[in-house]
């Protein structure tokens, strides 16, 4: 079931790209020949719409199109007939639509998650037999003081708490809207594993609008693309050592992507049991926090996210075969109305595939050969 899930996201991924590059072709009335599922061999063909051949293809990843002309001559409705903007533009479409992907999946995460509010600290657990439930604490409670400090951000509880170690300290906390003044006395020396109330904190979560959700999803798709450029920078300028076992091809990503699931998997069965735990104490969910809010997803479509922010980057980069290298290819002509020879531009880009197709199958093998170790 993983597998199937993989394979389908990335496919749309995939065929979102193409698609982008067929509605510009389409509404600069360039002629586009074939829109393929999947990559060949071709399977069987489904349907003709408006002079396009839709077909099924064998490999199950992604999708292509093919412009009429795109290698040949120009004539009549052809791709290289179009003047050197548009080829540009049904060019920039298809890494647009990548970016434009992980905006929608950076802006579902978002909306299901909520907005955080660091200024109202919860107690998400509160240990057995530690300090704070000796005290009465539960979990839900909100933490209103310690001592004399008013809380008015979660960074400022541990900080807090150390100023008050082994000595009993008075704590306000917040549940069910009622107010109660408890004592709670901080181990400087707790068990291992746990701190010196015995507690886990976390903060409020607050709904957020739609649009709000998609500005932020604006914000973070810009963000992730320029820590992938900057990392980018860092691995050819040689500030960053990258060793073979970290390009990874399908297989490798389909490994990132099921730890993804099991975050998602173990986050879902944590709200469970949290929830479980809050109806235990007897204390209401009336303050949202990122143990009880949604997103079972959350994971997995900020790693597709990422991937398509990655697939939008890597087919801007200037090289024969990828999107941004046919655009560099078209600069002279848009610049000057210096066309450069039909043919100079096919041998770059058939010998560019064919080094990019050898590339991809020899990271398909060494993801194999790294996963049967």
């Amino acid at each position: 079931m993983l597998v199937l899930q993989f394979i389908l996201a990335f496919g749309v991924m995939l065929f979102l790209h193409e698609f982008g590059h067929f509605i510009v072709s389409k509404a600069f009335g360039i002629e586009v020949e074939e829109f393929g599922f999947g990559m060949p061999p071709r399977i069987c063909k489904l349907f003709t719409w408006k002079g396009t051949v839709f077909t099924l293809n064998l490999l199950p990843f992604g999708a292509f199109v093919k412009p009429k002309g795109e290698f040949e001559d120009p004539s009549d409705n052809s791709l290289r007939a179009a003047p050197a903007w548009q080829q540009i533009l049904v060019l920039l479409a298809g890494p647009a639509m990548n970016f434009l992907t992980a905006v929608v999946l950076f802006t579902i995460t978002i909306f299901q998650v909520g907005a955080p509010d660091p200024s109202i600290v919860i107690l998400d657990k509160v240990e057995a037999g530690s300090p704070a439930e000796i005290a009465g604490m539960k979990a839900g409670d909100q933490i209103i003081r310690i001592g004399d400090t008013d809380i008015t951000h979660y960074d400022m509880v541990s900080e807090t708490v150390q100023k008050h170690l082994d000595e009993e300290t008075p704590i306000q906390v917040k549940r069910n809207g009622d107010i109660y003044d408890l004592s709670v006395t901080p181990l400087s020396n707790p068990p291992e594993g746990r701190g010196a109330m015995g507690v886990v904190i976390t903060y409020a979560v607050h709904d957020i609008t739609l649009p709000q959700a998609v500005k932020a999803g604006f914000q973070d798709m810009a963000y992730m693309t320029e820590s992938y450029l900057t990392g980018l920078g860092q691995i050819i300028t040689g500030k960053v050592q990258m060793g073979v076992e970290s390009i990874v091809g399908p297989v490798g990503m389909y490994s990132y992507f099921s730890e993804a699931a099991e975050i998602d998997e173990e986050r879902t069965a944590a709200i469970e049991e949290h929830r479980a735990e809050m109806e235990k104490a007897g204390v209401s969910s009336e303050i949202r926090t990122a143990s009880n809010s949604n997103g079972a997803w959350t994971s997995r479509l900020t790693f597709f996210g990422l991937i398509s922010v990655a697939l939008g980057v890597t087919n801007l980069f200037p090289i024969p075969a990828l999107d941004g290298g046919r655009i560099l290819f078209l600069l002279p002509d848009l610049l000057f109305k210096k066309k450069i020879p039909l043919k100079v531009e096919t041998a770059f880009n058939g010998v560019c595939m064919a080094v990019l197709m050898v590339l991809m199958i020899a990271i398909m093998f060494k993801d194999v050969f790294m996963l049967a170790r």
